[in-house]
């Protein structure tokens, strides 16, 4: 790679879909790889029951000191009193 990202790493996007005890969400994680997108999802649904899900990607990729890892989780809608 030629340019002044050369030699930089890269964080990929990946997205995907986990199913725990508190339902259904939607998720996007930055991360170097699907196996660290996976444990930062894990991390970030702190529940004792097991989590299932998938994730597809790379959908696309960013040099690391644009975007750092994390992940986003879809927030279930707030129900009516």
């Amino acid at each position: 790679m030629k340019g002044s990202f050369a030699g930089m790493g890269k964080l990929n996007l990946y997205y995907g879909t986990v199913k725990s005890a508190t339902g259904q969400r939607h998720v996007m994680a930055w991360a170097r790889s699907r196996k660290d997108a996976l444990d930062l999802l894990e991390d970030a649904l702190t529940t004792s029951e097991p989590v299932l899900g998938s994730v597809v990607g790379p959908l696309t990729s960013l040099p690391d000191d644009v975007m750092r890892p994390g992940v986003f989780v879809e927030t279930p809608p707030a129900r009516k009193a």
